[in-house]
């Protein structure tokens, strides 16, 4: 006989067995039967008034997944044990049992925990499962051998809820137990409710036993769960809109349910109100720029609107600028679920989140009616342990960076934020990014341009400018539409396109030392933080930055899309020449016969540059990428006869617009070759604009000449502020979709991640046939070279302006295109050439010197020219555009009208007309539509309007249209506004509408008259509604007047016909 000690729960009992002998087979041939189970029913009710699981709930084939499940007790040595268990089940050295240990009966002597291992991890010939019987109750037994001092670590599973008194978590899981629990042999009785599920220690039957085998079978150990139990969540707790809309907070309102800030919302965190000028401030924008470089952050959209109590702040940031101190977890079960940002395990308890607070002033503070949301608190003043959004509450997850542990067997959405499956990149320059969307959105008033990509220089602030122009409306936004990439922080894909980019800005070269786009020095010279910038960039995908190869390299995406050569070659700076004052001197310089060898060197050149770029991104994909290349739109009617004088072209020669159409042709073959040779798609968009283009049909869907404050620059008042000039000659948003169209239509509307680009299914198929040699010309390049081979290109000779008179010389510095030291170079300035002089090179090759100008030199664009030998005996010449000046700091263009009563501002010729009726004469509309006879918007709280209300105005420009004379128009705020307000929403139904657009009717639809103005708005659920004024057609009047009275606009049962809110 021998001590066993039985060890179950909490219970310790020491008695004496006796072994089964020979003969006594008949006495265990029914006691597997009774203690052994082939469930784990997890079911105890009215235990101290609680519940968990049910009579159906069974974990016999996932015991160990709640084994490795820690939610609630957090046990500090709970993944030792996993690892220790884990190894015994899977070394052919170690053994395991499992024991279901739990009863219900149905009050507080339940037995609550619901299993029980056992194992070790190498002593498997060390003990031995065998039959015995203890004052005639039989018994099955784990023991050690004799001579053996091995240990068996056992652990219990256990519903949370059950065991804690402050937990909800009902799914059992590890409770306790491995380094404080370990024995050296159990039992499991007959007359006991322990039962034994599963067992693989070495069993010792009684002879001639005939009863059922131990099961040693046990499809728990591998179980993994095929789904989590939380595959919904995120659909209920996150969202992709930061809306801006509170209605009647303490009598106060402001937004509507267009206002959107989801693109906007760490210019937000920038911006302080001056009625909440804190002065720590800046520091908080510096760290949680740093934690978007090196750390983590998180934003929650905490708004509420539709049940009261109201919660009137828009937004809370969270971040850390230490990477991976925090993470995130998915927590909680049944209508607690939530996702939780909480301290990572070995991170010091001190270890705190920063966070801070956004919202509209107004809606906080009763001196202000600032509507538009700013920075209110937060940073190291305002620091939390753990996050949690949970489905029951009404926060919603914006964004979040911060590492992520998903639950097992989770099907669901990422985390937005999360950047880990991007599956299209689109690289590019200003026809990728989306420059010249000059349209404003009606609910922000704002362009359609991505957030860090439309932004002024505050070098004081550490933010450099930011002129990438990415539109939400450009041909990427719509593939990627099309691909079923998603939108908003969830998007799959993203956009790294630049305005202005060239090859250099896209490739490897001296991608170490770069310092962000903008010639010559780069947009982050000399800023103290640009590390920080730059490694924000790379996370946050913020273009202009750093090289866009880097994106390629860290992200790894199955498509990329990509235009580039244009800026190379200086088209738009040859443009500007062309359309602008200097072609009122006769054809621009670049049109000139003289030139064409020029042209067609400096596009050849393209070559070679483009193969390795397109070969550089297939180096840094390994070759998994499809990459597709895009030539350019003709965006000009190259037609002889073609009407190009006014409409914002000023003017367009035949001859200038037959150079256009021409190199942009030699142009895409030259890129349709270099595609060719480096194995990549070319994608054929050159015809995509149809007849929508300059010079073409009215319905233009490319940008004209827009003027900007450079040319400006010592007039400020006559900056045009809606548009920019770099916007000039760029697709518009229905550019865009052509572009869109034509992408599609050339992979045969298939899918590009699907597309077949090589016959062989290969991502790339380079031809060794396509060389620089065999580029088709088109026959306006065929000219006799009557030149020498020359290298032409557009180089920043200078600053770029110089004023008559007050500056009688010009600078001019080489630095990135050597010439031969010592040797001199010549400047000439074009459009008639003018020799300007001669300057040395010095010892590097590089020219710093000055040149006069001459006297009698017209006002306007000009282009400077440096002609000379390169170190290879080769001939090259730099060329720039610069704006000559006049000494008249109130007529720089010397046309003797002062440059403030210009309509279209200096160096540009006025049409005189103004078709569209907006005010803005026909040479310098960036659009010009049918006459407009009224426009609607959400009011403005900067004009002491209501933003949950839409205004309905009249254009009184248009008096003769709309047959209303004698309007009073409000000038109080702006001396040039023509539009009287007809009316607004008053009643509270229509409070809150979004505005969507208007509409005039064509043709009556009932009580609805021809030439009645109709509002189309949305609500929350974006369903959309027709709102009709009140007595339109009467004069407006003046606030207060005799007569005066409000008038509203009139909510519709039902839209009018041809009438919604689709495009």
């Amino acid at each position: 006989m021998e001590f066993i000690i039985s060890v179950i729960g909490a219970t310790l009992a020491v008695c004496i067995a006796v072994p089964a002998t020979a003969g006594a087979a008949s006495e265990y041939g029914d006691l597997v039967e009774k203690v052994t189970t082939k469930t784990l029913i997890n079911y105890v009710d009215n235990y101290h008034s609680k519940t968990c699981g049910s009579p159906t709930d069974d974990y016999a084939k996932k015991w160990f997944y709640s084994f490795k499940r820690q939610k609630s007790f957090a046990n500090p040595h709970h993944l030792e044990a996993v690892a220790s268990l884990e190894k015994a089940i899977n070394s052919p050295a170690g053994a395991y049992a499992v024991i279901y240990t739990q009863k219900n009966n149905h009050n507080n002597n339940s037995s609550a925990s619901l299993a029980a291992v056992y194992w070790t991890e190498d002593g498997r010939d060390d003990f031995e499962l065998s039959f015995q019987q203890v004052n005639k109750v039989r018994r099955l037994v784990v023991q050690r051998k004799a001579g053996s001092h091995k240990q068996l670590y056992f652990a219990s599973i256990a519903s949370p809820a059950l065991q804690q008194i402050n937990s909800n978590y009902r799914i059992p899981e590890f409770f306790l137990g491995y380094t404080s629990g370990s024995t050296s042999q159990f039992a499991i009785d007959e007359i006991g409710h322990n039962k034994l599920l599963s067992s693989n220690f070495r069993t010792v039957y009684p002879e001639n036993y005939s009863g059922p085998q131990i099961n040693s079978d046990d499809p728990g150990a591998k179980w993994y769960p095929e789904k989590s139990g939380y595959e919904d969540l995120l659909d209920k707790i996150t969202t992709k809109k930061l809306v801006n809309y509170i209605n009647n907070y303490y009598g106060k309102s402001c937004g509507s349910f267009g206002s959107d800030y989801s693109s906007q919302w760490l210019t937000l965190f920038e911006r302080q109100s001056r009625y909440y000028e804190r002065p720590y401030h800046q520091d908080a924008v510096a760290s949680l720029r740093r934690a978007m470089a090196y750390g983590d952050y998180a934003v929650v959209y905490d708004q509420k609107n539709n049940t009261k109590p109201l919660s009137p702040y828009l937004i809370s940031v969270y971040w850390t600028e230490t990477k991976g101190a925090f993470r995130g977890l998915f927590l909680g079960e049944d209508s607690w679920r939530s996702f939780s940002i909480v301290r990572s395990k070995g991170i010091n308890i001190s270890e705190r989140l920063h966070s801070a607070v956004i919202a509209s002033p107004r809606l906080i503070q009763n001196f202000t009616n600032q509507c538009d949301p700013a920075f209110l608190w937060g940073y190291s003043q305002y620091q939390v342990s753990e996050v949690h959004i949970r489905e029951d509450r009404h926060r919603k997850l914006f964004t979040s960076t911060f590492d992520v542990e998903y639950p097992d067997g989770y099907k669901g959405k990422p985390i937005p934020g999360d950047r880990r499956n991007i599956k299209y990149l689109a690289l590019g320059d200003s026809f990728s990014s989306g420059e010249g969307d000059t349209d404003k959105n009606p609910a922000t008033d704002r362009k359609y341009y991505r957030q860090w990509t439309d932004v002024n220089e505050d070098k004081a602030k550490g933010a450099p400018k930011e002129k990438c122009h990415v539109s939400t409306r450009s041909y990427p936004y719509k593939l990627a539409n099309w691909m079923g990439l998603g939108s908003g922080p969830s998007a799959a894909w993203a956009s790294v396109a630049c305005s202005g980019a060239t090859v250099y800005d896209m490739n490897w070269d001296n991608s170490g030392g770069y310092e962000g786009q903008d010639s010559p020095l780069g947009r982050l010279h000399g800023y103290d933080n640009k590390g920080v910038l730059q490694k924000m960039a790379l996370n946050e995908m913020i273009p202009g930055r750093v090289k866009q190869i880097e994106f390629v390299k860290k992200y790894q995406p199955k498509v990329i899309t990509l235009t580039a050569g244009g800026n190379d070659v200086g088209f738009g700076k040859k443009l500007v020449s062309c359309v602008g004052p200097e072609s009122t001197l006769g054809d621009c310089v670049y049109a000139k016969p003289e030139m064409r060898n020029r042209i067609k060197s400096e596009i050849l050149e393209q070559f070679e540059r483009l193969k390795s770029l397109y070969e550089e991104l297939k180096t840094a994909t390994n070759n998994k990428t499809k990459i597709y290349v895009l030539g350019y739109p003709q965006f000009v009617n190259g037609a002889p006869d073609a009407p190009c004088f006014g409409r914002g072209l000023l003017s367009l020669s035949a001859r200038e617009r037959e150079m256009i159409t021409n190199s942009i042709t030699y142009l895409n073959n030259t890129i349709k070759q270099a595609a060719k040779a480096a194995g990549v798609k070319y994608v054929d968009i050159e015809s995509a604009f149809g007849d929508h283009w300059l010079c073409g049909n009215s319905d233009r869907h490319v940008n004209p000449f827009l003027l900007n404050e450079m040319i400006v620059s010592r007039i400020p008042d006559l900056r045009l502020p809606w548009v920019e000039f770099q916007e000039s000659f760029h697709p518009n948003a229905k550019g865009h979709a052509d572009i869109a169209r034509a992408f599609r239509k050339e992979l045969g509307g298939v899918n590009p991640a699907d597309y077949k680009i090589c016959k062989n299914d290969a991502t790339t198929c380079p031809d060794n046939s396509a060389t620089k040699d065999n580029i088709p010309a088109p026959p306006y390049f065929n000219v006799a070279n009557e030149q020498e081979d020359i290298k032409f290109t557009y180089y920043k000779l200078s600053n770029g302006t110089a004023t008559k008179v007050q500056e009688k010389y010009i600078e001019i510095k080489t630095s990135r295109r050597p010439y031969k030291p010592w040797k001199k170079v010549y400047v000439k300035i074009y459009s008639e050439p003018r020799d300007l002089g001669e300057i040395e090179a010095d010892k590097n090759g590089e020219i710093n010197g000055s040149v006069a100008l001459p006297e009698d030199l017209p006002a306007g664009y000009h282009t400077l020219v440096v002609s000379g030998e390169v170190p290879d005996g080769k001939k090259q010449e730099l060329y720039q555009t610069i704006l000559i000046k006049g000494p008249n700091l109130d007529d720089i263009d010397e046309n003797g009208t002062p440059d403030k009563l210009q309509p279209c501002g200096v160096f540009a010729q006025a049409a005189n007309k103004d078709e569209d009726l907006d005010g803005i004469d026909d040479a310098c509309d960036p659009e010009i539509t049918d006459p407009i006879l009224y426009t609607a918007r959400n009011g403005k709280s900067s004009l002491g309007e209501d933003e949950d209300r839409i205004y309905l105005f009249r254009n009184t420009r248009a008096a003769n249209l709309t047959g209303v004379t004698n309007d009073y128009v409000d000038k109080s705020k702006n001396q040039n506004n023509a539009d009287a307000l007809v009316g607004h929403t008053l009643s509270e139904e229509t409070r809150g509408l979004a505005f969507n657009k208007l509409v005039v009717m064509k043709e009556a639809d009932g009580d609805i008259k021809k030439g009645t103005p109709i509002i189309l708005a949305k609500d929350v659920s974006e369903k959309c509604y027709a709102l009709k004024p009140e007595d339109y057609l009467s004069p407006a009047l003046k606030p207060g007047s005799k007569d005066y009275k409000l008038r509203g606009l009139i909510k519709l049962n039902t839209l009018p016909k041809e009438v919604s809110c689709e495009e």
